[in-house]
């Protein structure tokens, strides 16, 4: 595996991780209501960081899209996340944005993902 495929994969990883664990939170919070749409994009980001990771782990010729849309929405999911001062959401939002910024530069070449 090529330094630059395990740098994504990393990255995606954490994010899946992080946006779990922000959803499970936010799930249990008592102001769970004021959390919907984070808790709904960290469930759909951990999502898309998965299946992206897959992606890249197989070299599917169809990694530079999934990699531009996963991008987009660990971006949404960070500036979302942000509006909330807690552990998990900060922890969220660092996972979101390094996962976006591996995806945007990855993407750049995507020949070197094959």
């Amino acid at each position: 595996m090529l330094p630059r495929q395990q740098h994504v994969l990393d990255a995606l990883y954490a994010c899946f991780v992080a946006c779990e664990a922000q959803a499970t939170h936010g799930l249990n919070h008592p102001e769970a209501p004021a959390l919907s749409r984070s808790v709904r994009l960290s469930r759909d980001c951990a999502d898309l960081c998965r299946l992206s990771a897959a992606f890249v782990g197989r070299g599917s010729e169809h990694t530079a899209h999934m990699l531009r849309e996963c991008a987009e929405l660990c971006r949404v999911c960070a500036d979302e996340c942000t509006q909330f001062s807690d552990e998990a959401c900060r922890l969220c939002t660092d996972a979101c944005r390094r996962a976006e910024d591996a995806c945007r530069t990855a993407f750049v070449r995507p020949a070197a993902l094959v």
